[in-house]
């Protein structure tokens, strides 16, 4: 049974604003930072709509003009949020999108206390305290910084006012304005507490991810693209790790060369694409033929070359190459032909032969040549007898 995975609301809220064109560089973290702006936006307008609503049914029952202002005020900050999620759908900028969102959340939490007794009694003042760290955290800190500096000159500015003598009104009755205050300063609380939280996941998230694409870096800077083997440079690497290890322990290791035979006319005859396949095919019966901590390498167009780790004898290394030239001559049926590819084997025995690794490869190269050169007689040879 296939398994399906869930998908909650909030990442189909991710999904309808936040697109692949926000991203330029794979390891850039607008993502994550986006997906708390939308979902900082989002639960915003939610609640800015109830409170909207209940201020306008308590406007419609006492028909108070301070119900009219707030619920104006809140009307006012519903359609900013709305406003920021449609812009921000529209265009993808997150730098823009979180000033919409600091302009709209600025206004909403100073606002009210114009209708509230004023900065030095309104319980919503403690709410300003989540622009600048939402702004940090969406926009980092050059932009936190400039939108505590501007949410400072608002509250500062409603301060001098009442210094000046300026009374604003208080909506709020007295009676209920120590619960209005803890309720402000909770809702402060988990506004914040969800903010972190949300960066704290988005960063864990590009860790894993900066993590996974740095080890598939790795990975292609060490295979060969094609086949999947090791590539040239970790070949070499691997081969004197192997050489070191067979002198400290008194064992031989043994570098072997291989070269396809006529594979220039595969290429000619069937194509490029067939070619590769052909490549492929090899990589996999060479690699299945050696012990897993051997080293199976693709060094060239149609040359690859083994390192076999921690031999008793140089027999052993005869053993595996006879095993080789045995799997090589099997027909290969790749895109619904069949291909007949052999191989020519040299071999070079560390520390026999040498220990260093472009001697060790130029010696099973030569001894390669060799191979080639005796196999290419022995079939004129055939080809003159018959």
């Amino acid at each position: 049974m296939s398994r399906i995975k869930k998908i909650t609301a909030l990442q189909r809220l991710h999904r309808i604003f936040v697109t692949d064109r926000l991203l330029e560089g794979s390891l850039n973290d607008a993502r994550q930072r986006a997906k708390i702006l939308v979902s900082v936006v989002a639960i915003s307008a939610l609640s800015g709509t109830l409170l909207t609503l209940s201020l306008g049914t308590a406007y419609l029952i006492t028909r108070s003009s301070l119900y009219f202002t707030a619920t104006v005020m809140s009307l006012i900050t519903v359609l900013g949020y709305l406003g920021t999620l449609w812009y921000f759908k529209r265009r993808q900028s997150l730098l823009s999108g979180a000033n919409f969102y600091a302009v709209t959340a600025t206004f909403s939490t100073v606002a009210p206390c114009t209708i509230t007794g004023g900065v030095t009694v309104s319980p919503y003042l403690s709410l300003v305290l989540v622009v600048p760290i939402f702004l940090f955290l969406i926009s980092g800190r050059r932009y936190g910084i400039y939108w505590s500096l501007a949410v400072g000159v608002c509250i500062i500015s409603l301060l001098v006012f009442e210094l000046m003598g300026i009374r604003f009104p208080q909506i709020i009755p007295q009676s209920a304005a120590a619960t209005f205050t803890f309720l402000t300063w909770a809702i402060t609380l988990v506004l914040l507490v969800m903010g972190l939280i949300g960066y704290e996941q988005s960063f864990e998230l590009l860790t894993k991810r900066i993590t996974a694409e740095r080890g598939q870096f790795a990975h292609e800077a060490m295979h060969d693209p094609l086949t999947g083997l090791s590539n040239r440079k970790r070949f070499f690497s691997r081969a004197n790790e192997a050489v070191d290890d067979a002198l400290m322990r008194k064992h031989k290791t043994a570098v072997i060369f291989i070269d396809l035979d006529d594979f220039k006319s595969i290429n000619d005859n069937f194509g490029h694409n067939i070619g590769d396949e052909v490549l492929n095919a090899v990589a996999h019966r060479l690699q299945s033929s050696v012990r897993s901590e051997d080293t199976v390498a693709r060094i060239g167009g149609d040359e690859f070359a083994i390192v076999l780790q921690g031999i008793e004898r140089a027999d052993s290394a005869e053993l595996i190459v006879e095993k080789l030239y045995k799997t090589l001559e099997k027909p290969l049926i790749v895109g619904g032909h069949t291909i007949l590819s052999a191989g020519s084997i040299g071999v070079a025995i560390a520390p026999d032969h040498g220990v260093e690794i472009d001697r060790l490869l130029r010696m099973a190269d030569e001894a390669m040549y060799r191979a080639k050169q005796i196999r290419a007689e022995e079939l004129q040879g055939l080809a003159s007898a018959g």
